[in-house]
């Protein structure tokens, strides 16, 4: 894949002792932190919103019988998405480092 960048960007790169492979390589791990951090605080909370774990709630929506709470669920999927996501880049980063 070829890489173009702004002309611009190589006084700044090289004040910084960085070329363009080393500077996207930090982008990227700054990037993938960041997203972990995130993810992070949306299970935190949820976890203090319901005074669960997630595989804990996870086991009460799934328990539920006819008395869905639409909030509930809602929070369970994004909850889910952030414990998912989470696990995803914390995998991706033991891969790279």
């Amino acid at each position: 894949m070829q890489t173009t960048i702004n002309n611009n960007f190589y006084p700044i790169l090289k004040s910084l002792n960085y070329n363009v492979n080393g500077a996207v390589n930090e982008f990227l791990l700054l990037k993938i932190h960041n997203k972990i951090s995130e993810f992070k605080s949306e299970i935190n909370y949820y976890s203090h919103k319901y005074n669960k774990t997630f595989k804990n709630f996870e086991n009460y929506i799934n328990n539920i019988s006819n008395s869905e709470n639409i909030e509930e669920y809602d929070d369970y999927l994004s909850w889910k998405f952030s414990f998912d996501s989470l696990n995803y880049y914390k995998n991706q980063l033991k891969k790279i480092i």
